[in-house]
């Protein structure tokens, strides 16, 4: 089994996996309508104000929601001892991370697709012209999200209170895909000139490269340990 092929049977194995069960996608829906719910009433009598932290809202949505498929990402694999199978691959275990990012990633941009026209329904925002910058800070944050979170369920798949300690450990590391994502969600959906916050989508982009290298080469330690 070739190194590619690893990557593209870890990707099929949870698409056909969440076809059937239909459980990640649907609890990190569920999770981001309330949200979304709760925001828009709790601002539906200061349109000016929602509008100020909309970003913000958006990214406080779509993180935790991310947070809830990372959670099951390798929980699932506890199962019928799928985690020991994956360990005997007989391939580079970075191919396993590869395809658990790809399969994560995918998981988190189709809700945040799913869910942004909701934004733009209950907050009354007018996105049509920003809507390829829009989708590329969505495409670059939830990389960074995924690259760092893949890594880290894997670290705490384990552990007894994984539920708990994934979000603690993720959280902190993930801040500046944060600060970043909701500064250039922020300038679009402002109408902003794109040289006011390139630098934004700039530090999106590296930390994409940086910690998803980083996350390669940690990763078989993480499964051998």
């Amino acid at each position: 089994m070739t190194f590619f092929n690893v990557i593209r049977w870890i990707v099929w194995k949870d698409l056909v996996t969440e076809l059937r069960s239909r459980e990640t996608i649907s609890s990190m829906v569920f999770f981001a309508l309330i949200v979304i719910l709760i925001f828009s009433f709790s601002f539906s009598m200061d349109q000016q104000a929602a509008r100020e932290v909309i970003a913000g809202i958006i990214w406080v949505a779509f993180a935790f929601t991310g947070i809830i498929g990372l959670g099951k990402s390798f929980s699932a694999e506890l199962q019928n001892d799928c985690l020991e199978a994956l360990q005997m691959v007989p391939e580079s275990k970075g191919a396993i991370y590869l395809g658990k990012v790809a399969a994560n990633f995918l998981f988190m941009f189709v809700v945040e697709i799913l869910l942004f026209p909701m934004f733009v329904i209950f907050f009354n925002l007018d996105v049509v012209e920003e809507i390829s910058l829009l989708l590329l800070i969505f495409f670059l944050a939830t990389v960074g999200l995924s690259a760092v979170g893949t890594l880290f369920s894997a670290l705490t798949v384990q552990i007894r209170a994984r539920e708990v300690m994934l979000p603690i450990l993720l959280l902190p590391l993930v801040v500046p895909v944060m600060i970043a994502a909701v500064e250039a969600t922020k300038g679009a959906l402002n109408g902003s000139p794109l040289p006011i916050y390139s630098q934004w989508l700039e530090l999106l982009a590296i930390f994409d490269v940086i910690f998803t290298v980083v996350s390669f080469w940690m990763f078989e330690f993480v499964m051998d340990n």
